[in-house]
């Protein structure tokens, strides 16, 4: 897999400084923490007894002394290669050194590790929330299949957010995948960032109504939505456009600055950026607290404090079908408990009315 650099591309926000190197599928994390007491600031990777990272694989493909990690004048590290038999590669090209950015793959013989930064794993966080973290009552296969599935997706959304490729996502339920969508869009682009939807506008609908739904502009021509959406996201709904393949098209030109982001019912195989496969909640029952808890704290709220007990029984009961389900009601819950019900109107884009109506309904105890 390599990713060719485009630096016209995107607004990619996780640009923190990496803290950790984890290897690829696992959960085997190394600290990049600087030593104060050091001038050199240097670490080795290699096989060899002492080194900071001791690496081996099967087939012996990491050198004793392999690479090596330096942090430089400019605030970064820098991973240089220490003349291996089988050097080392980023996102898959081979290089004789590079920088460490959140996010990028790291070869070292067979084995492949990640840059991550706090802001890389919040969104590595996400994507697990969507896809499934790994159960502690499954095998051990089973566990590091559900790693590898969530960095793959990670892998992914980097290369649609800073790249020329663009984002399959795939599920059964179009709302869940466009909460999907706007929620990738705000952790790599940021909201100010334009995020427009294309998709064909059903039959009978009002077009006015239609085409700016929940705060957000439609299009159905592909074209015109790919126009609206430069410096930002466009996600193609399931009802796309006449136009897709001339958006596709037009995507790869390199004068566009957008992050693509195809919502399918079935993924179609790409030989190069793999499909984020949303999966139903069905099975996934004794995760609702920790996705509910992910939810919340994506929208504000201190881990532990802010939701009651209470509260999670009732998205539980009322408004777990679906992801999208999750989110709305989460939302609203933590923007009433952090701000009030005017407030927490204004933030959620709803009328005053709208919210207190909806949370009387549901017997809120208001703050």
């Amino acid at each position: 897999m390599s990713i060719s650099t485009n630096p016209d591309v995107g607004q990619w926000l996780i640009t923190d400084e990496p803290t950790d190197l984890r290897v690829w599928g696992t959960g085997i994390v190394r600290q990049l923490s600087l030593q104060l007491s050091s001038t050199a600031h240097e670490r080795t990777i290699g096989a060899a007894e002492g080194c900071w990272l001791r690496m081996q694989d099967t087939r012996g493909r990491v050198s004793r002394q392999h690479a090596k990690l330096t942090y430089d004048r400019s605030s970064q590290w820098v991973v240089s290669d220490l003349r291996s038999k089988n050097g080392i590669t980023q996102d898959g090209t081979p290089q004789v050194c590079f920088s460490l950015t959140p996010g990028v793959e790291l070869g070292v013989g067979g084995i492949t590790l990640i840059a991550e930064s706090p802001l890389l794993v919040g969104l590595r966080e996400l994507l697990a929330c969507f896809l499934g973290w790994p159960d502690q009552r499954r095998a051990a296969e089973d566990f590091d299949e559900r790693r590898a599935a969530v960095d793959l997706a990670l892998r992914s959304v980097r290369m649609a957010a800073t790249r020329r490729e663009s984002l399959q996502l795939c599920g059964d339920d179009d709302l869940t995948l466009i909460s999907v969508a706007r929620l990738l869009h705000r952790h790599t682009l940021g909201n100010e960032q334009p995020f427009v939807i294309c998709a064909r506008r059903p039959r009978g609908a009002d077009p006015a109504a239609w085409a700016n739904h929940d705060g957000v502009a439609r299009y159905d021509s592909g074209l015109e939505a790919l126009a609206a959406a430069q410096g930002g996201t466009l996600c193609v709904w399931p009802r796309q456009p006449r136009d897709l393949a001339q958006v596709v098209e037009a995507h790869r030109n390199p004068s566009s600055r957008v992050q693509l982001i195809v919502c399918t019912r079935t993924h179609q195989p790409d030989p190069l950026i793999a499909p984020v496969i949303v999966p139903p909640l069905a099975g996934r029952a004794f995760e609702l607290d920790r996705i509910i808890d992910a939810y919340a704290v994506d929208a504000g709220a201190v881990p532990g404090e802010t939701l009651t007990a209470s509260d999670r029984a009732w998205i539980r009961s009322h408004e777990s079908r679906t992801l999208a389900q999750i989110e709305k009601a989460t939302r609203r819950f933590v923007a009433m408990r952090l701000h009030g019900i005017t407030r927490a109107a204004d933030l959620l884009g709803l009328s005053h009315s709208t919210l207190s109506e909806w949370a009387a309904r549901r017997t809120l105890e208001m703050p």
